[in-house]
C-alpha cells in the first residue's frame, strides 16, 4: 500500500458516497436497491461521532454491517423453462414460483432463527424492582441481580447463564412476575445474552434500558453506538478486541479486525467490503478539519 494518511475527523460527503456505493455494489448478486437509504443512515451516524477518527474505522463498521445485515429475502417470479424462456399455464397467466436470495440490508436486523439451539434463545423474565436493579429469571430457574452499575449477581447457588434450549420452563420461572423478553441477536453487529444487553445499556450511558427494552437495539442510533462503542473500546460483544489493535499508523489489518466480532468467521469476505468501502471513503472526505464536529449522542 502507498503511504496514506488514514487520519480524519472531518465528514464524508453524502452524495458522492451514494455514486459510489451504486458503483461498487450494484452489479452484486445481493445488491438490494433498497440498502442505499439505509447505507447513508449508517453514514450520518458516522459523521455524527467524534470518536472515528480514522478511515478505516468508518469502513470496517460499513463493511461489517453489510455482512452482518444480510437477510434472506422471499418473493415471487415468472417461473422459466430449460431454454430461459418464461412459462405460462393453460389459460396464458404467467407461472409464478418462489425464490429466496440473500440480500443486503444495511439497516439493524435480528439474528436468523432468533438464536435457535443456543443457550441464549429461551425467554427470561425481567422483574425492575424498586432500588433500580433488576432480577432476572432464566427459563431453568436460574435467577439473578443485576445493579444499575450492569453488574451480574447470583441470586441462586450455582446459576449459569443460559438455558437448554427446548427445555420445559422451571416452575421457579412460571412463578416469577417479570416481563418476558428473548434476547438472540439485534442490531448490525447482533448483540446476544441477556448480560450483554445490560452491560452495554449501562457502557453507552443508557443504564439498564437495553436489558428492559431488547427492541430498542435495532433502532439505527442504538445499534450504531453499540457497535461504535465496543469496536473502539473492546467492550462488550468484541471481547477485548478493539480498532487500535488492527489499525493505527501504517498498521492495516481488515482480517483480523474480524476478532471484535465473530473470530475468523468470514474474516477474508468481510476484509474485501472493507478495502472497496475504504476506496470510497477516500473519495468522500470533506476537509472541514476547523470546523467543529457536532454533537454525537447516543
Amino acid at each position: 500500500m502507498a503511504d496514506i494518511d488514514y487520519t480524519y475527523t472531518g465528514f464524508y460527503d453524502t452524495g458522492t458516497f451514494a455514486t459510489k456505493f451504486q458503483e461498487t455494489f450494484s452489479t452484486s448478486p445481493r445488491y438490494r436497491p433498497e440498502s442505499l437509504p439505509d447505507a447513508k443512515v449508517l453514514l450520518d451516524l458516522i459523521n455524527r461521532d467524534s470518536d472515528v477518527t480514522d478511515v478505516r474505522w468508518a469502513a470496517y463498521m460499513l463493511a461489517t454491517t453489510m455482512w452482518e445485515t444480510t437477510s434472506r429475502f422471499e418473493f415471487e417470479v415468472q417461473a422459466k423453462n430449460k431454454k430461459g424462456k418464461p412459462l405460462f399455464n393453460k389459460k396464458g397467466e404467467p407461472v409464478m414460483v418462489k425464490q429466496k436470495k440473500w440480500l443486503f440490508t444495511m439497516a439493524p436486523v435480528s439474528e436468523v432463527g432468533f438464536g435457535a439451539g443456543r443457550a441464549y434463545h429461551e425467554p427470561v423474565k425481567i422483574a425492575v424492582l424498586a432500588d433500580g436493579s433488576v432480577r432476572v429469571t432464566e427459563h431453568d430457574g436460574d435467577q439473578f441481580s443485576v445493579g444499575t452499575d450492569g453488574k451480574v449477581k447470583n441470586l441462586t447457588k450455582g446459576a449459569k447463564l443460559g438455558a437448554k434450549d427446548g427445555a420445559p420452563a422451571a416452575k421457579a420461572y412460571e412463578s416469577d412476575t417479570g416481563d418476558e423478553n428473548v434476547y438472540y441477536g439485534r442490531g448490525y453487529v447482533q448483540l446476544t445474552w441477556w448480560s450483554n444487553y445490560a452491560k452495554t445499556g449501562v457502557a453507552l450511558g443508557k443504564g439498564l434500558s437495553l436489558l428492559t427494552d431488547p427492541e430498542s437495539v435495532k433502532t439505527p442510533e442504538i445499534a450504531y453506538a453499540v457497535m461504535s462503542n465496543g469496536m473502539r473500546t473492546g467492550a462488550g460483544f468484541a471481547n477485548g478486541h478493539k480498532f487500535s489493535n488492527y489499525f493505527g499508523g501504517k498498521k492495516r489489518n481488515y482480517v483480523g479486525a474480524r476478532k471484535m466480532v465473530n473470530g475468523t468467521d468470514h474474516a477474508a469476505d468481510i476484509a474485501a467490503i472493507a478495502e472497496k468501502f475504504e476506496k470510497i471513503l477516500l473519495d468522500c472526505r470533506i476537509v472541514r478539519r476547523n470546523a467543529p464536529l457536532p454533537f454525537f449522542s447516543y
